[in-house]
């Protein structure tokens, strides 16, 4: 759970999110992700995952040839599309290293709390391979997709919750809990 995490990650996470944003000249809203990713040589796809036999994939980054592509479930909302490939995104920043040993990291839509870390296989060896947990992960891509300086600024203009989600290209429940987080609402 988000909450969970302690203050001085989340400062770390901000921090990092912020540097991805300055890194790409991106202190713009909506944020724009395919940029981003671009600028990392990172290739986006979108996939059928339901005619795959996964309709509960939301996205998988994986790395291949010494490249790194993330795809998308096309079938989801365009707001939980640009989630996904912010939390992608994180994965890229935060388990780099990580992912070039186990190739492939799979993100189901839904997750329980005690699906909060996950553990990726190295195709090679079968080893296990130990990842930032997903709660870290999904504040890294709230951070992304709604900055929080930008975020408060913004706010002191616009109040309403369906409007500043419209105004971040996010979802109505994403920008309730960024909002309560940064303590806001």
């Amino acid at each position: 759970m988000i909450n969970k995490i302690e203050e001085k990650r989340r400062i770390e996470l901000e921090q990092l999110a912020s540097q991805v944003l300055f890194n790409n000249d991106m202190y713009k809203i909506p944020v724009n992700l395919l940029k981003i990713a671009k600028n990392c040589g990172i290739t986006v796809y979108e996939a059928d995952f339901e005619k795959l036999g996964n309709k509960n994939v939301s996205g998988a980054i994986r790395y291949v040839d010494g490249k790194f592509s993330i795809l998308l479930n096309k079938n989801e909302s365009k707001e939980r599309k640009r989630f996904t490939l912010a939390h992608e995104l994180g994965h890229f920043f935060l388990d780099n290293e990580v992912l070039k040993s186990s190739k492939i990291h799979v993100d189901t839509l839904y997750r329980s709390a005690e699906e909060s870390s996950y553990v990726a296989k190295s195709f090679e060896d079968e080893k296990e391979i130990k990842l930032t947990s997903e709660s870290e992960i999904d504040y890294f891509a709230g951070a992304l997709l709604m900055n929080e300086l930008v975020l408060k600024k913004v706010f002191e203009i616009e109040t309403s919750i369906s409007k500043l989600a419209q105004i971040f290209n996010v979802s109505y429940s994403a920008m309730t809990v960024r909002l309560d987080i940064l303590g806001l609402i």
